[in-house]
């Protein structure tokens, strides 16, 4: 062995043996303890970890932890959900025990608000909050009803029950008059869209952003409010398994009824008398019978019999089945001081109301955060989502609720009856949909939705990141119509398929830069932020669609696209860009007074030269009142108070891609010339190079208090906004081709009032009973419309200068005439109107026929009768109960949406072309005050005035949601390793009382499909 060789073994073993002299000079032990909370009770499953390390574990069923390899600089972190969290240096101490408090105050939670967070208490604009353990107790497809109910202002309804439905909502009432009114949707800092396909358990919280100074930091994008959705992320510490299943049984509820079998009789017998009683002027003189009326006959059975067996048929009860929705949830989180990471599964199978309505989605989501070293830290979230859809035609319920009860579905040796009503053949059976094949719509969608930041901390309280974001999503979606089918049947009898697909792709790039000083720990506070975005969106879309004859294609559907005879190709290509930059600075005095101040500079590609930007500044401030010294006196029962007052301008991104440009129709045009026809395009759409955003521009002023230990508290809100530049067609010149252009030229103004109230009514050691209540009520109207035009009407809706944004505008009925009536009132009009005479059709006044209401006497019926029915809710309140017993919980959610008119179709089935009717009071000689006419009628004043029966007050309220879950005894599972287990059963969207009997006027008077009720059994496991 030579010299260098010994020499080197020499300086590593002198080395080694300092390493060991050192390490066993360090004092290391062991320390334990026991985790109790504030009344005594010990506390089991919290989280007990040292500082820095992934040295942790978690209290047993008695309360106790041990940690070993514990040095006396170790600092010991003893957290738990709804509690404060505890620091506590070791020393020379071996058992450290410690007493949890309550987290009443909550003012220091964070909140998140556009392109950051801020305590709650350092807030200035009008945020609201819905947290993970709220939206866990979603069991539909769209986590976004977890809002429902819970959010002051926000009102979210869902007009069908088809498997993942979509949902409609609004923010502060209506501002927009031709472009959407619903908020900005973003997951995790990126605009995601409505229909949220995020599993529950995957989301952190829901931030709702309402007033301008909150909004316009997302300038062009902001005026209807926007929703923050941030998805869980990884913590250090011990490794954290969750599992969570349930399944809901889904049943139709207030499914609107038809006349069945003897009503459907009667009404028969009551047309036959009516029409009998008009031939011989003798009103209630008939007295026809069943057998005179049941006289058609169709396959293999008589009118008549059917009446004598009572065979009816039920077509809603043979279409509608009950549902079946599972769902399976599994995530895995942890970290350590490094790197942090979430990682989660879901599965859903939902199946809808009608048979094939099925929807299946996979989701695979992932959340890593790594901090290379103290100036760089990396992170990425990934969402991956297939679904795969198969829908029903919408018509096909509405069909059902047309046809005659008094028929078979079959014939006695179960061949399907094509068209079972014998009184009127147009009628085909809905059934026909339910053939294996004969039917198809099959959408398939894969998404891709992810981003991935650095973030660069060069000096303190200097942050600079950068994020750069992708969202790609294909949709497939295919449709086969068998000539047989429903849609088919009757016109054009020729099979069809159709192929659509679509991709579209995001791409956005984020730089923000922070800034926080406390100038040395002085009194002032400054939170400075500037950033950059851009973002590019592309969608395209080809579709192949036509006839493929009098052919069963029930295997291949429509992915034989051979098939189609005469195929018609139609493609698009939409590409946009917008470059962004906005700043904001957030100023705090002596932890009393707060500033807040921010501006947003949007440039779209959509706008012509020299209209391409928009500038939205806001501006709020907020008083701590309860801080200042002279409240002093008031801290033993008043806990927080704060004032808010803000200002701000956001817009609305109405305008479509190269809606500034003049476009030709998509459709040849031929002309002849030259001896031969030659295509040609005529122009469609006349351009507008002044074209720019609409603009709305709001205050709101706010009080956020809290009583008694914040065991009452909650926050007021008065705001005032008004909307300029609304796009809105007008007339173009008379020497233009084109009818009219889009131009900003309309205005609306809003206001409401919000209360949000959280009451802790009882709180003792075994029992606590908790309400959150929301309120809200808002108006909105229309001050401006074009060129002095004070109100433009298509059909039965519009718009009215003074009057809401949403509104019906149409004739008010008064009932039915009677017998005499319509002559006496005549006699007396003219009486009122000497030399005067009527001008109303001449079918007007018959007895059992319409009765409109003449609003200003003149004779006759015109616009100057109608009547504006507001469309929006006038109020809408939340009630949010959650009882608490040991292990046992039980939460009750109620919601009431109150005001406003719904077109509800179901008054308009009078179908007096024999088709079946609703189950509606109509008329006769011994039921003058019914609402509607006689089934015996001439249809004339019906068909002209059909609308004006329509509506209905849109009333409701809902017991939304009766959850009662159990928490399984820590000593049973901690046995087997099992930190927590959660088994709950709830009854959803179960109870209902609405203005409209038999009915759920949450759909807004659709019928095509009604809506579910679920039993729902679940189970979550922690580990």
């Amino acid at each position: 062995m030579d010299r260098k060789t010994l020499l080197r073994g020499a300086i590593m073993t002198f080395f080694m043996s300092l390493y060991c002299l050192f390490s066993f000079s360090q004092t290391t032990r062991a320390i334990s303890g026991v985790v109790k909370d504030n009344a005594g009770e010990v506390m089991i499953g919290v989280n007990v970890l040292i500082k820095g390390t992934t040295n942790g574990t978690i209290t047993d069923i008695d309360g106790n932890y041990k940690l070993t390899g514990v040095s006396e600089k170790s600092v010991l972190v003893v957290s738990y959900i709804g509690y404060l969290t505890q620091e506590i240096v070791i020393g020379n101490q071996s058992v450290i025990n410690v007493t949890l408090l309550e987290d009443t105050k909550k003012l220091d939670e964070v909140v998140v608000i556009g392109y950051g967070v801020v305590k709650k208490r350092d807030l200035t604009g009008s945020v609201s909050s819905v947290k993970a353990d709220e939206i866990a107790k979603v069991s539909s497809s769209n986590a976004i009803q977890a809002m429902q109910a819970k959010v002051p202002g926000l009102d979210i309804q869902q007009s069908n029950g088809e498997a993942g439905a979509g949902i409609s909502m609004t923010l502060r009432g209506n501002r927009s008059i031709s472009a959407a009114n619903s908020p900005l949707i973003l997951v995790d800092g990126i605009e995601y869209g409505s229909t949220l396909d995020l599993s529950a358990s995957d989301i952190e919280s829901m931030e709702i952003l309402k007033d301008a100074s909150s909004t316009a930091i997302y300038g062009t994008k902001g005026a209807n409010g926007v929703i923050i959705i941030t998805t869980k992320r990884g913590k250090a510490g011990k490794t954290q398994v969750n599992l969570n299943a349930y399944v809901s049984s889904n049943s139709p509820t207030h499914v609107p009824q038809v006349m069945y079998g003897r009503k459907e009789v009667q009404r028969l017998i009551d047309k036959a008398n009516y029409q009998a009683d008009l031939a011989s002027g003798n009103w209630g003189g008939s007295n026809l019978t069943p057998e005179d009326v049941l006289t058609e006959s169709l396959e293999d059975f008589t009118e008549y019999e059917i009446y004598q067996d009572g065979s009816y048929t039920d077509w809603a009860d043979i279409i509608l089945k009950n549902g079946l929705t599972q769902n399976y949830e599994a995530s895995v989180s942890g970290g350590n001081e490094k790197t942090n990471f979430n990682l989660s599964l879901g599965a859903m199978y939902e199946e809808g109301l009608l048979k094939n309505d099925a929807l299946d989605r996979y989701n695979v989501k992932a959340n890593v955060d790594h901090r290379i070293n103290k100036m760089f830290k990396i992170g990425t979230s990934l969402l991956y989502t297939y679904k795969d859809h198969n829908a029903r035609q919408s018509s096909v319920f509405s069909q059902a609720l047309k046809m005659t009860t008094i028929t078979h579905p079959y014939t006695k040796d179960g061949t399907i009856i094509a068209t079972p009503n014998p009184r009127y053949a147009a009628h085909c059976n809905p059934l026909l949909d339910e053939i294996d094949g004969a039917y198809v719509k099959n959408i398939g969608t894969t998404r891709f939705f992810g981003n991935a930041y650095m973030e660069i901390n060069p000096m303190k309280n200097l942050f600079f990141k950068s994020m750069f974001a992708l969202d790609r999503k294909n949709t497939r979606t295919g449709i086969y119509q068998d000539y047989q089918s429903v849609a088919r049947y009757q016109s054009p009898g020729t099979s069809y398929i159709s192929s659509q697909y679509e991709n579209s792709t995001g791409f956005t790039w984020e730089n923000t830069l922070n800034y926080n000083t406390n100038f040395g720990g002085s009194k002032h506070d400054l939170s400075a932020l500037l950033g950059h975005s851009m973002n590019q969106s592309v969608y395209e879309q080809n579709t192949t669609v036509g006839d493929c004859g009098k052919e069963h294609y029930y295997a291949s559907t429509f992915y034989d696209l051979s098939k189609i005879s005469d195929p018609t190709t139609t493609s698009s290509y939409i590409k946009s860009s917008m470059l962004s930059f906005f700043g904001r600075l957030n100023y705090k005095f002596n932890e009393k007074y707060l500033l807040t101040a921010s501006v947003r500079a949007d440039g779209s590609s959509a706008l012509a030269k020299g209209h391409k930007w928009g500038y939205f500044p806001s501006v709020a401030v907020a008083w701590r009142i309860s801080d200042e010294a002279f409240m002093e006196n008031t801290h033993d029962w008043l806990s927080n108070l704060k004032l808010r007052a803000s200002w701000g301008l956001s817009g609305n991104a109405a305008i479509d891609p190269y809606s500034t440009l003049t476009a030709l129709s998509e459709n040849n045009i031929y002309y002849y010339l030259g001896g031969q026809s030659l295509a040609g395009k005529v122009p469609s759409t006349m351009g507008n190079n002044e074209l720019t955003w609409e603009k709305t521009s709001a205050l709101d002023f706010g009080i956020d208090f809290g009583l008694f230990n914040n065991r009452i508290s909650g926050s007021i809100d008065y705001y005032i906004s008004n909307t300029y530049d609304l796009l809105y067609y007008k007339s173009a010149p008379a020497s233009s081709v084109y009818p009219s252009v889009l131009a900003n030229i309309g205005e609306t103004k809003g206001s409401g009032l919000e209360v949000a109230l959280n009451t802790l009514i009882v709180s003792s050691k075994n029992f606590s009973w908790d309400v959150n209540w929301s309120y809200s009520t808002s108006k909105d109207e229309v001050t401006k419309l074009v060129d002095g035009v004070d109100r433009n009407i298509n059909g039965v809706t519009g718009q009215i200068v003074g009057q809401p944004v949403s509104i019906f505008y149409d004739y008010e009925t008064d009932g039915c005439w009677n017998v005499g009536e319509y002559d006496e009132y005549v006699t007396a009009w003219k009486e009122r109107h000497p030399g005067e005479s009527t001008g109303y059709l001449s079918a007007y006044g018959v007895p059992g026929t319409m009765k409109l209401i003449d609003r200003n006497d003149d004779g006759k019926l015109d616009d100057d009768d109608k009547k504006v029915y507001k469309r929006s809710p006038k109020h809408l309140l939340g009630m949010n109960n959650t009882f608490t017993y040991k292990d046992f919980s039980l939460s009750v959610l109620l919601y009431a949406r109150l005001g406003g008119y719904m077109s509800y179709d179901m008054n308009s089935q009078l179908n007096y072309e024999t088709a079946n009717w609703g189950d509606l009071d109509y008329w006769t000689p011994d039921n003058v005050d019914a609402k509607f006419p006689s089934p015996g009628a001439a249809s004339t004043i019906y068909s002209t005035y059909a609308t004006s029966i329509k509506y209905e007050k849109a009333d409701y309220l809902k017991i939304k949601d009766v959850t009662l879950a159990y928490n399984l005894p820590n000593k049973l599972i901690s046995k087997v390793g099992i930190q927590k287990v959660k088994l709950y059963g709830s009854l959803k969207n179960y109870f209902t009382f609405s203005s409209v009997d038999n009915y759920d006027s949450e759909r807004g008077g659709s019928i095509a499909f009604p809506l579910a009720k679920q039993v729902v059994f679940g189970v979550n496991v922690q580990f």
